[in-house]
């Protein structure tokens, strides 16, 4: 008796140290967490803050004047990427993030998400090829997979010169039921090590090529999301020559056909899905 006593105390001991390693590392990470985002949105806001005091001065000539608003537009815009990625990851962590699965149009989130970028995009002189023809129906969580495509987006922005390209398709046939879009640059790339690391959290942050600043939070996140909704997120990359990010994502097609008999596919009707109903 007194032998299995023991062993049942061993245990619970050792159950309760490895809580108290789970909460000292949560701990931890709470500290990343605030210490990133206080300094990396002060930045953004004192930026802006500066952009726009020498907007209002009134001594810029029409055309500086409009390289500045772009200039400001495309701060803040970073800064709600920044802001979103950050308190993705605090809800991830914390409390868990939920999934709300549906049939949407992934195209329509592309195209609303580049919208969104084009003043990044003149600010950099940086021309943007999207070869999306048609409405691509995925099964999946569309506020998840808006957030992955707007990181994915910003991040190839980040990366590519002034004057450089990037172009967004489909990859035919990579994953048979997936479909799988490529977010391809031909900006200053990665070498294999930083390849490696690239979807690790708070890693080692490379300036963008306009010195843009970064958090290591955001593709971590973007893979855990499409790997929670059945898919995945990978990346190939050489240096000087760009990178492409790959996300598949489950085709609405395969979800239908491994569903049970008589049960309806849900239809989204999240802001994606307004989106394309009022633009089409």
């Amino acid at each position: 008796m007194l032998t299995v006593y023991v062993t049942s105390l061993r245990r619970k001991l050792k159950q309760a140290c490895q809580k108290i390693r789970c909460l000292e590392t949560t701990d931890l990470e709470k500290d990343k967490f605030f210490t990133v985002m206080a300094h990396d949105l002060n930045g953004f806001v004192n930026t802006g803050h500066a952009a726009l005091q020498l907007y209002r001065s009134g001594v810029l000539p029409d055309k500086d004047a409009g390289f500045v608003l772009d200039s400001i537009e495309e701060k803040f815009h970073t800064a709600s990427v920044t802001l979103q990625s950050l308190l993705n990851w605090g809800k991830l962590l914390f409390r868990g993030a939920s999934i709300s699965k549906c049939t949407f149009d992934m195209t329509a989130v592309i195209n609303a998400e580049l919208d969104l970028a084009k003043a990044a995009m003149r600010t950099k002189d940086i021309y943007v090829i999207n070869e999306l023809e048609f409405r691509q129906y995925v099964y999946a969580d569309p506020e998840q997979c808006k957030f992955i495509i707007r990181n994915l987006i910003n991040n190839a922005l980040k990366f590519t010169r002034n004057n450089g390209i990037i172009t967004i398709g489909i990859s035919e046939n990579v994953r048979p039921g997936f479909v799988v879009i490529a977010v391809k640059d031909s900006g200053i790339g990665m070498s294999p090590g930083k390849l490696e690391k690239v979807f690790f959290p708070f890693g080692e942050s490379t300036e963008g090529t306009a010195r843009e600043k970064g958090n290591g939070v955001g593709l971590m996140l973007c893979r855990e999301y499409a790997r929670r909704n059945g898919g995945d997120l990978w990346a190939e990359s050489q240096n000087e020559i760009g990178t492409t990010f790959y996300l598949a994502v489950k085709s609405r097609t395969d979800h239908l056909t491994n569903q049970q008999s008589g049960v309806k596919d849900r239809t989204c009707h999240s802001p994606v899905a307004q989106y394309h109903e009022q633009f089409g």
